[in-house]
């Protein structure tokens, strides 16, 4: 891997199951030494969803297996933590303490420590002591609220979207922290939760609301502010098609020789488009049933119209584009398997991330990594013999 800012740091992952494991395995992507401290046993991320979760948050990583409810488990992380540049995990709050592992006693260890918590709702306020996952960060924050179709229940988005944003935002943060380091010598404490990440990304809604004293409400497919937006069937396979601006709306007529759409009482502007908007969508989808699906994307994206195909989970992952970007590649899982997992969301010119090793087995690491930390064989053998290590 080419030299990164990252290469000589190290980073202990006490986290498991997606958001705290991202946050690693990005800082891992370019160049940080991350070593997975498991729980005997492994972590949940292993088991989580039939295990699919593990080959895209382990990429890049060693894992070592440490008892930390025993007093020698404790002994050996403290141990590791003397030459650790940073720490994240997801235990709730209070939990880091009873374990002896709180961010005061490892900052005593290691003033320089970078120490990031991952919590379902923060470390303070009335709702601190619940579990969280990703799905009730979606309920809490009203984003459920927001989706799905209007005449049904609320429903939570598809992918783990809350958990991988408050990843990306965990490992930016240690990546400032750690720059903090480098200027000041000083390390220090970060707080990232589910709950705020959801906020955060319905910061729109709630200004629309306090700006209109209306509630948002859910939208389906489509979008309350323009039309026509939304999925619209084809010929064969159905696509999604957004104009946001009157000037897409005609390009779009222009594109599939409908000019007459253009001046039509009913579609003239934004406000008929939408007052008309069942009648709308009939109008298109009748015209788009002589089309091919590729054959009217082509022709909409050469007109410079926003349009996608609608893909199924099984296209989307043999997308050629995804692979050719090496957003998706193909990889062995810890069972030897050849599956289809995500690589560096982000491409840089001079250090660029790579996927060097996927899916550690539980412990692979463990005599190795404690023997680079000072401990001798004869100690490693012991700990093993005991179980404290795996």
């Amino acid at each position: 891997m080419a030299e990164t800012p990252l290469t000589a740091t190290t980073v202990l992952d006490l986290s498991q199951g997606v958001a705290g494991p991202t946050a690693a395995t990005l800082l891992a992507d370019f160049g940080a030494d991350v070593i997975s401290v498991e729980p005997p046993g492994g972590a949940t991320e292993r088991r989580l969803a039939e295990g699919s979760a593990f080959p895209n948050v382990s990429r890049n990583k060693r894992s070592i297996v440490v008892d930390l409810k025993s007093d020698e488990g404790t002994a050996v992380l403290h141990r590791l933590v003397e030459d650790a540049d940073a720490l994240i995990h997801n235990n709730r709050p209070g939990k880091m303490t009873d374990l002896g592992c709180d961010y005061e006693t490892l900052a005593e260890i290691n003033p320089q420590l970078v120490y990031c918590s991952v919590t379902g709702y923060g470390e303070d306020g009335p709702y601190r002591d619940r579990p969280g996952i990703d799905p009730l960060a979606q309920a809490v924050s009203g984003m459920m609220w927001t989706t799905g179709e209007p005449d049904r229940k609320p429903s939570r988005i598809g992918a783990p979207t809350i958990d991988s944003g408050t990843g990306t935002y965990a490992a930016f943060s240690m990546v400032l922290a750690l720059w903090h380091v480098q200027q000041t010598g000083t390390g220090q404490k970060i707080e990232t939760s589910l709950i705020d990440t959801a906020a955060t990304y319905l910061g729109n809604w709630y200004t629309q609301y306090s700006m209109t004293g209306e509630v948002p409400q859910r939208q389906g497919h489509a979008w309350d502010s323009y039309a026509p937006s939304g999925a619209f069937e084809t010929g064969t396979n159905p696509i999604y098609l957004a104009t946001p601006f009157q000037g897409l709306w005609e390009r779009f007529a222009h594109a599939i020789d409908r000019d007459d759409w253009i001046d039509d009482p009913r579609f003239k502007t934004n406000d008929k488009r939408l007052e008309n908007r069942e009648e709308l969508t009939e109008v298109l989808e009748n015209e788009f049933r002589s089309f091919d699906r590729q054959e009217l994307i082509a022709q909409l994206v050469a007109a410079g119209v926003p349009a996608a195909e609608l893909q199924t989970v099984e296209q989307a992952a043999h997308d050629e584009h995804l692979h050719e970007r090496g957003t998706l590649r193909r990889v062995d899982d810890v069972d030897g398997s050849e599956v289809i997992a995500t690589g560096p969301p982000v491409k840089f010119s001079e250090t660029p991330g790579e996927v060097e090793d996927v899916a550690p087995e539980l412990g692979e690491h463990t005599s190795e990594v404690l023997a680079e930390f000072g401990f001798e064989k004869s100690m490693v053998e012991r700990l093993l013999d005991d179980g404290v290590v795996n």
